[in-house]
């Protein structure tokens, strides 16, 4: 199966360390929790348990000043290292070379998303800096040791709690929390269809902006933005602009107007799906209309290899009789698009000639609205003209047909469909 997101959205962290410059043996790490995970020179030569050796990470870790005072993220094989590496001038204090180096450092898996620990980490360095100008607490050997039971609570409870209070000492203590970091949500266009991830009716309030409640009542995976907005009796732009709000915090995703005029096809990488335990389990009741037996998954996953470019779902229906098996084809195709292995095949319709403008006093079927014509340049697909001009295919397509001066049966004269 592809590669998915972990059950929590956020990372876990693998080991925290603090490391200092010693003006005798350079770059070295003073405490680590948990102990161990993160080999030293003094390790044993032969530690399966270990995550790393610090000696192949240490000079980004302590680098040289340039680089001190910004986020530095360095990764090992398997891991990724973050901290915030810190030098202090021997303005007020008095160090054995003139400066203090020191890092805490945070370690995750290589594939995690630093992005919401990137303000932890600048507060941490921020907070310990404070404490040691005002009372010397990293570099005194009386109150480092301290740094490790930070150390521990940090580990703790960013894992177990997202946030946590620390007190250093009567002025200065650490307070975080961690806060998700979300990508801005993709365009929202008028002929999506926003899909609901969660039960949104039971997560509204009162204080709930009036539009945003109007727009979740009715939301239910078959209307279109453009008619939710209608049918909640709201501009069309506020409607986006609350479903580009529900998207951007991750509780719809958008999927396309289902019309039997539609084809879709398989992606690339789909060996995963023959075997996968929890889509065999969720598939064949999703898709099934209540009261009827659930077709066995091979069963279904054929149906699923069928569709392909160039066939509607209309004609996948009739070549596979697909309605004796009782099967919900709405919520067969969606279900696809929403698991990632069935992807939208849309058609895109190109104007070949626009200086011809076509003779339609014999062509059959309805006029075209004016408007049509400038947008036949290949870059609007027909979902997005059968939302603008409130059509359905069959009228677009003999639309299509009397601009290019074609005939019926799939001739669209002068207009060319492209299908990706």
């Amino acid at each position: 199966m592809p590669d998915g997101g972990a059950d929590s959205f956020l990372p876990r962290i693998q080991s925290v360390f603090y490391a200092v410059f010693d003006v005798h043996r350079g770059p070295e790490i003073v405490y680590q929790v948990p102990e161990g995970l993160i080999a030293v020179s003094s390790s044993p030569q032969k530690n399966p348990g270990t995550l790393f050796h610090f000696d192949n990470i240490s000079k980004y870790v302590i680098p040289p000043s340039p680089l001190c005072g910004r986020l530095v993220i360095c990764s090992t094989t398997f891991h990724r290292i973050i901290g915030f590496p810190v030098e202090l001038m021997g303005k007020y204090k008095q160090y054995k070379r003139n400066y203090f180096k020191y890092n805490l450092c945070f370690v995750f898996e290589r594939s995690a998303d630093l992005s919401c620990y990137e303000p932890i980490v600048r507060k941490v360095s921020r907070v310990l800096t404070n404490c040691e100008e005002e009372s010397g607490f990293l570099s005194s050997p009386q109150t480092s040791p301290a740094l490790h039971a930070i150390l521990e609570q940090l580990y703790e409870d960013l894992n177990s709690y997202s946030e946590t209070s620390i007190q250093i000492d009567q002025f200065n203590s650490i307070e975080l929390k961690i806060f998700p970091f979300y990508p801005n949500p993709s365009k929202v266009s008028d002929w999506m269809v926003p899909l609901a991830l969660i039960n949104l009716s039971k997560r509204i309030e009162e204080n709930w902006d009036l539009t945003m409640k109007k727009v979740c009542g009715f939301i239910d995976g078959t209307n279109h933005v453009s008619r939710i907005a209608h049918l909640a009796d709201v501009e069309v732009n506020l409607a986006r602009q609350a479903i580009s709000h529900l998207l951007y915090y991750q509780v719809i995703m958008m999927i396309d107007i289902f019309q039997y005029s539609n084809m879709y096809t398989l992606r690339r990488s789909t060996q995963w799906l023959a075997d996968e335990p929890h889509v065999k389990e969720e598939c064949g009741p999703y898709v099934t209309i209540p009261g009827r037996p659930i077709p066995d998954w091979p069963k279904l996953l054929h149906l699923y290899s069928r569709m392909r470019p160039g066939k509607t779902v209309l004609e996948w229906i009739e070549a596979h009789d697909v309605q004796k098996l009782g099967i919900d084809i709405r919520r067969f195709t969606s279900f696809g698009v929403i698991k990632g292995f069935l992807r939208r095949v849309h058609r895109w319709p190109i104007l070949l000639q626009t200086d011809i403008q076509p003779d339609r006093s014999d062509t059959p079927g309805p006029p075209y609205p004016p408007d049509l014509l400038p947008l036949l340049d290949g870059e609007h697909h027909t979902d997005e003209l059968c939302c603008r001009f409130e059509v359905g295919w069959p009228v677009l397509e003999q639309w299509l047909i009397a601009a290019g001066g074609g005939k019926e049966g799939g001739d669209y004269g002068k207009v060319s469909i492209i299908c990706r």
